[in-house]
């Protein structure tokens, strides 16, 4: 076994080129984690080379990677080579005719090596080859040129005549097999054993003398070079934590300053407090966008006029570095500054007309219009969620959310829309409810965030206004046919999906979907031109459906996934109501399987037994002729009144696990002794009624668990 080094050093790698490696490579948060090395353990199986384990990491100026126990030799294979029919391979007298001898040629082989294979389609003359492997030092300089193709770069270029693709020029190349330098070459740069440290503390070039990932990361550090992208981010958290008790970091900065530099070294700097007058968020988002800089807390998580900068190590002139971050800060302050100044010279409601110049989604008039349908749907949107209390605020902030969008500040800084009309309310004198739901309307800002964080972000006026918002902007993109299918999304609308199910998740209003996109779709009609209509809300009801899914995890093939499916049968309109059965279920599970499946049983079975039968409501007792039958009638008659009180509850849990502990025996004895599906119609069509009211007593208010796999008992 050996171990294999490689490095391809480079220029300073684009940060979107990065993200590419960091997600492939290293990131653990990232969906795509895993694919980098996923495709290195692909070509190795391509090359037929096995190995222990693979390492990775990267920085501005180097991607590398490490495979541990690599196999000295491929391994050998048998190969079978295909050749024509039989009847084609030879002629009447036996011979071999001119398809054959060419087949044979093409293989480099004799006659003798020929062998008949009987398939299903006839008998085929083949060739069967045992190829030896080659040692693993010939066979890698094509495996790395497979490797350095795979990352999936968004943007390459060419710099020298071979032709080369890559994001930036590559420099130079350190190839090891132990301690053997692999003959390999690309873009005119040969492998060698040598590795360069930071361009600026460590220039100058060093030997690795062997393939060792520690020892190489050891050696790389000494050269104030960090490869690990975390212990990078983990330097520059750590220093904001203990200088500035920065609890909170902006995660994509973290990140995005890590990726600009191989040592991060902190260097602090202030502004004037004269400053600290414009929001918070505008002097972040300032120093974040223009400078990649972090303003900086108190211990009161208060705005201070410090900021620190990620500089690629330290460096000799610090007061000189730190006085122009200063200087260029002070200029878009100054701007940021103005812009502000500039806006609040008039009430923000006075830019509502401006909003006639953004056109929105085509088809669907312009923002302006959305504004007002967004107005008129408000109070009754209020009502229907049961807070009429809310309407009047709700209104207002409808009224007043988009027209921020029209504002120099939101121009500058598109990302701060909803914090700057905000600001702008409240210099308007608007009331806090109305301007903190104007802030927080385009809130998850991911949908990775957990629902319990966003309940605390949210205000009730402000998570009513984020679902109104959110769907009236699906029922247009949906009633204007601009849903997304397959994997093309381009108004984000599975997004804007996601965003409005989380909400829902975490405020929980109990109301219908159904009636609020009919809703939505009564406005439309009066000057979009969506008509009213079951299709369109049975197409949002199931991308919805999706949504919820996805908000929740449930992975196909899982008890979660199979409890959410036996949840949606029962029914789905009330979404609120959908996430209290969902989370008792699993819950239930997860404590109690036994009563958990209990009850499942009980509805599988008395589900089962109706499949294709027309049930009738009545039960005539008369009819009963078993003891079971009689018994099991009694005790529905006696507990049917306990299970509906703890579903009117909402205690899902003890209704099902009352349910299961009632019915499943006598349903068990029901079962054994009596058959349902009789000759006689009277008396087969009050068992069925039987079976069908404690089947529905259950499926119809909670969950249809016939859907279960792998139950026992």
């Amino acid at each position: 076994m050996s171990h294999l080094l490689v490095e391809i050093g480079t220029e300073e790698l684009p940060v979107d080129s990065l993200d590419v490696i960091y997600s492939d490579l290293e990131d653990k948060d990232s969906v795509n984690r895993n694919v980098f090395k996923d495709k290195i353990k692909a070509l190795l199986g391509v090359y037929r080379l096995s190995y222990k384990t693979i390492f990775a990491g990267a920085t501005p100026r180097r991607i590398a990677f490490f495979v541990e126990d690599l196999a000295s030799r491929q391994e050998n294979q048998h190969l079978e080579f295909n050749g024509p029919a039989v009847e084609k391979a030879y002629d009447a007298d036996g011979n071999p005719t001119p398809a054959l001898l060419g087949f044979l040629k093409s293989k480099s082989a004799d006659l003798k090596d020929v062998k008949i294979k009987e398939t299903s389609k006839g008998k085929f003359v083949i060739l069967e080859k045992k190829e030896i492997g080659k040692p693993a030092i010939a066979v890698l300089p094509h495996f790395l040129e497979a490797v350095l193709n795979a990352p999936a770069f968004p943007k390459t270029m060419r710099w020298e005549k071979s032709g080369f693709k890559f994001p930036r020029p590559v420099r130079w190349i350190l190839a090891l097999l132990d301690r053997k330098v692999i003959p390999f070459q690309v873009a005119g740069i040969k492998a060698s054993h040598l590795s360069y440290g930071h361009r600026f503390l460590a220039p100058k070039a060093f030997k690795i003398p062997s393939a060792d990932w520690a020892a190489y990361q050891k050696a790389l550090k000494k050269m104030h070079v960090i490869l690990k992208l975390e212990e990078r981010k983990a330097v520059i958290r750590r220093a904001l934590l203990k200088k500035y008790h920065q609890g909170s970091f902006d995660q994509e900065l973290v990140h995005t300053a890590a990726n600009l530099v191989e040592e991060p070294f902190l260097l602090e700097g202030s502004f004037s407090k004269s400053y600290l007058e414009l929001p918070s968020e505008v002097l972040a988002s300032c120093m974040k966008k223009n400078q990649k800089i972090f303003a900086c807390c108190d211990s009161k998580a208060r705005l201070t006029s410090r900021f620190m900068a990620v500089l690629n190590g330290k460096r000799k002139n610090l007061s000189r570095i730190r006085a122009g971050y200063e200087n260029v800060l002070d200029s878009r302050l100054k701007d940021a500054r103005y812009f502000f100044q500039e806006d609040t010279k008039e009430p923000l409601e006075a830019k509502l007309p401006l909003l006639e110049q953004i056109v929105y989604l085509g088809k669907l008039g312009t923002m302006r219009e959305k504004t007002e349908r967004l107005e008129r749907l408000a109070g009754d949107f209020a009502v229907l969620v049961g807070r009429a209390d809310l309407k009047e605020s709700l209104q207002r902030a409808a009224r007043l959310s988009k027209i921020d969008l029209m504002t120099r500040l939101v121009y500058e800084f598109p990302e701060l829309q909803g914090v700057v009309g905000r600001e702008y309310a409240l210099a308007s004198g608007e009331k806090d409810e109305v301007a903190s739901a104007i802030g927080t309307q385009y809130l998850p800002k991911n949908l990775s965030e957990d629902f319990r964080e966003l309940k605390k972000q949210l205000s009730p006026v402000g998570a009513l206004f984020g679902l109104l918002d959110r769907l009236d902007l699906l029922v247009g993109a949906f009633g204007t046919g601009l849903e997304p299918t397959g994997s093309q999304d381009p108004f984000a609308l599975r997004r804007a999906g996601g965003a409005a199910v989380k909400i829902w998740r975490a405020l929980r209003f109990p109301f219908k979907l159904s009636e609020a996109i009919r809703m939505v779709q009564e406005q439309y009609a009066r000057s979009a031109g969506i008509s009213k209509g079951p299709e369109l809300e049975s197409r949002l009801k199931k991308f919805f459906e999706e949504r919820v899914t996805f908000e929740l995890q449930a992975k196909a093939g899982t008890r979660e996934s199979e409890i959410l499916t036996a949840v949606f049968r029962s029914s789905f309109d009330n979404l609120a109501d959908v996430y209290d059965r969902y989370e008792a279920l699993t819950q239930l599970y997860e404590r109690d399987s036994e009563a958990f499946i209990r009850t499942a049983k009980v509805v599988e079975r008395t589900g089962n037994i109706l499949k294709g039968a027309k049930v009738v409501s009545g039960i005539d007792p008369s009819h009963f002729r078993e003891n079971s039958e009689i018994k099991l009638y009694q005790i529905l008659n006696e507990h049917s009144g306990e299970i509906t009180t703890f579903l009117e509850k909402k205690d899902y849990a003890k209704a099902t696990s009352r349910f299961g502990e009632i019915f499943h025996q006598p349903v068990h004895d029901f079962f054994k002794e009596v058959m349902v599906n009789v000759e006689d119609p009277a008396l087969r069509s009050t068992r069925q009624a039987l079976v069908s009211q404690i089947n529905r007593l259950y499926t119809e208010r909670l969950a249809d668990l016939s859907v279960l796999s792998r139950l026992e008992g």
